[in-house]
């Protein structure tokens, strides 16, 4: 597959709800308060460094969480991504590489025209809807916000699906609007 006609893509991640909250020792990207009581933006390029962990800001996270923390199965995940492919064919999206973990999910997409966090909303808003529906029950699945990186260029494009390919403890893995057991050759 060649990637060279998507020079223009979005590299899209969020987490389930309550598993990678702003001051993780992992690190993270999200706004936070500072120590000084400022509030700091997000540094929402793709290859930016994450912020480091913070115990007060863990803490003020943690004494925020209304619901449950989410923890996706196999079976969370194919609904994820069978919800995720249907809302990209319906629009005329291709979802590059999508990687769908226990924690969290990553997206690379190409060929929307919309902004990335309206794009990002689309595929997390049609997710949660249809793990609420197959569960029965309706629940918060993922946090609130996520980076949402525009990518320019093929080479940025390229980095962003090798990523996505190198996750650890992926459930399920989309490559051109399919399903697929292995990742499919990258061809430049």
């Amino acid at each position: 597959m060649s990637v060279i006609d998507d020079a223009h893509a979005y590299f899209l991640t969020w987490t389930t709800y309550g598993t990678w909250l702003p001051g993780d020792p992992r690190g993270h990207v999200s706004n936070v308060v500072g120590a000084d009581g400022r509030y700091h933006r997000k540094s929402n390029q793709f290859g930016a460094e994450h912020s480091a962990g913070d115990e007060a800001t863990l803490n003020r996270a943690r004494a925020q969480q209304k619901w449950e923390t989410v923890w996706l199965n196999a079976g969370h995940a194919k609904f994820c991504a069978a919800a995720m492919i249907s809302a990209a064919n319906e629009r005329n999206w291709r979802i590059l590489r999508s990687a769908v973990m226990c924690n969290h999910v990553h997206v690379v997409v190409a060929g929307s025209t919309e902004s990335g966090p309206a794009t990002e909303r689309v595929l997390k808003g049609v997710s949660q809807a249809r793990l609420s529906d197959a569960m029965g029950k309706n629940q918060r699945w993922w946090t609130r916000r996520g980076s949402d990186r525009s990518l320019s260029g093929s080479q940025a494009v390229l980095a962003a699906m090798k990523y996505v390919e190198n996750q650890a403890g992926i459930l399920i893995r989309v490559a051109n609007n399919q399903v697929v057991a292995d990742w499919p050759q990258i061809v430049d």
